[in-house]
């Protein structure tokens, strides 16, 4: 017997160096692969191979002999477009979404960094037909520029529209590095800046869709049929014009503090303000609105809750809204006077604000029960 313990522990060895090989090889594949998605151990299930690309169901759909036309040119102001669509197609859909580089895409906890491959695996999951879904995108990197062309291309969108805009555009917001965006002291230029980009891309890209979809570049995960209970409820009510739904992180229950709905109990909110008094009608505003997980406690996912003000990682707009003139105000929109701007209301926080004086169609609401989005969990 003490004659075979050489064999067992060179066997054992074996085993070992043959285990240790796979989970490299293994690693390195997901890390590589030529599609450069994202290899996430976030869960075992991820970690043992569970993320692989979900499978685009809608191919009978497509014709095989079907058109594709595509072009690339330098607007007017020196952005660069590159267009491309399936002749014979009607979008009624279009995403949108800013990219500022590379780290845009953000990382989940124990992953490697996220890619456009990635987020559009994210479209795909939803189950639409891309026949119908448009695509805008638009960039500060000409490299992202490169690699979202060559992304796109496999699927088969009824219209892509990609913009390369140089330097954010310019501008002070263009000066503040991108580690040092949430802090106080820059966030007014920021969203002004964030403001304005977007809607310099919904200007450039909504043609004739009836429902623009705005999704974050570091937002990772929809909840099942997210994307259909949107356009579900706008289609079914005339007052339902602006949607949103929780956004959580992994230790974060609720990661956008920009949606929520302010207090009816606090007067002095609605009512007209002072130049003197805006300092602090703006903190009361934030000791006293109620954010959306507070609101959408005991609701059903056939619910929807009105609110004063949503975020921007996940939006659902109407396009005839857009059409009306409603835009993603540049600067503080409620009680801005000749001589003053206002003291709340900037980007998404003003955008239910403009919406809310129209006729009608203009409401925001945020959508109930377990509808939500998740959001990367590193930038």
């Amino acid at each position: 017997m003490a004659l075979l313990s050489p064999f067992r522990f060179a066997h054992n060895r074996l085993v070992v160096i043959s285990v240790a090989s796979f989970l490299i090889l293994f690693v390195l594949f997901h890390s590589l692969e030529p599609r450069r998605r994202a290899w996430s151990c976030k869960t075992l299930s991820s970690c043992l191979g569970g993320n692989h690309p979900p499978t685009y169901k809608h191919w009978d759909g497509v014709p095989l002999d079907f058109a594709v036309g595509k072009n690339e040119r330098t607007l007017s102001d020196g952005t660069v477009l590159y267009h491309r669509h399936i002749v014979s197609t009607q979008p009624d859909i279009l995403f949108q979404v800013l990219s500022r580089d590379a780290h845009s895409w953000s990382r989940d906890f124990r992953s490697t960094r996220r890619t456009i491959y990635d987020f559009l695996d994210m479209i795909v999951a939803t189950d639409l037909d891309l026949t119908r879904v448009s695509l805008g995108l638009m960039t500060a990197s000409r490299e992202e520029f490169e690699t979202a062309k060559e992304a796109v291309t496999p699927l088969p969108f009824a219209r892509v529209a990609l913009y390369y805009r140089e330097n954010d555009g310019g501008g002070a917001a263009a000066e503040i590095r991108y580690e040092d965006r949430h802090r106080p002291e820059v966030q007014r230029a920021r969203r002004g800046a964030i403001a304005s980009a977007r809607n310099y891309l919904t200007a450039r890209s909504l043609m004739d869709e009836e429902h623009v979809i705005w999704v974050d570049a570091d937002i990772v995960e929809f909840s099942k049929g997210l994307i259909q209970t949107m356009i579900g409820h706008a289609q079914k009510r005339e007052d339902v014009g602006i949607l949103t739904a929780l956004c959580r992180q992994t230790f974060t229950p609720n990661y956008d503090k920009n949606a929520w709905s302010y207090s009816r109990d606090v007067p002095s909110i609605a009512g007209t303000v002072e130049v003197e008094d805006m300092d602090e009608i703006a903190q009361e505003l934030v000791d006293t609105r109620t954010y959306i997980d507070e609101l959408i406690k005991g609701t059903t996912d056939d619910d929807i809750v009105p609110l004063d003000s949503v975020g921007g990682t996940i939006l659902y707009l109407k396009a005839s809204l857009i059409r009306q003139g409603i835009n993603w105000p540049t600067s503080y929109v409620v009680g801005t006077t000749w001589s003053h701007e206002g003291w709340v209301g900037i980007e998404s926080e003003g955008i239910c604000y403009m919406a809310s004086q129209l006729e009608s169609g203009g409401n925001c609401f945020v959508l109930g029960g377990n509808h939500h989005v998740r959001h990367a969990d590193r930038s």
